[in-house]
């Protein structure tokens, strides 16, 4: 048996000409449909752990506004007034008092936090005169996603 010979059994093997490159329609619909069923499982995990990340940023940004609320309690020696108010509302005299260096992002929205927040909005109400209380809220406002302290 020659080379040429060894090179004619492969060819017929394999059932063409080895010279033609490409990939049948069927080869294609099988990488698309194993693409598909990866995507199908991979992306609801995906959204998940995606909203799972943005309530633990606001979560991060609330104790972090806490500290700064603890420093003005000490200043002060009370909270700010306010019941149901934005954080935004309080932070030009945390700013003023050097206690905030700039306003949190919204991890929902990608902005600083406002008063008009459609999701993520933290809202800090006075309970009493040595208490206060911060609530988060998830995507569009709807879930309490964390209450403190």
């Amino acid at each position: 048996m020659t080379l040429v010979d060894g090179f004619i059994i492969i060819n017929i093997v394999l059932g063409g000409d080895m010279r033609v490159q490409g990939f049948s329609l069927i080869e294609l619909m099988i990488v698309i449909g194993v693409i598909a069923l990866i995507n199908i499982v991979m992306v609801p995990n995906f959204t998940a752990l995606h909203r799972s990340a943005k309530q633990i940023s606001a979560k991060s940004s609330a104790r972090s506004f806490m500290v700064s609320l603890e420093q003005y309690y000490f200043i002060h020696q009370r909270y700010p007034e306010g019941a149901d108010v934005p954080i935004s509302m309080l932070f030009p005299t945390l700013k003023e008092l050097a206690l905030i260096q700039s306003d949190p992002i919204n991890p929902f929205t990608g902005q600083a936090y406002s008063l008009d927040d459609a999701s993520g909005k933290i809202v800090y109400s006075l309970t009493a005169s040595d208490e206060y209380m911060l609530t988060g809220y998830g995507v569009d406002n709807q879930a309490v996603i964390f209450q403190y302290p």
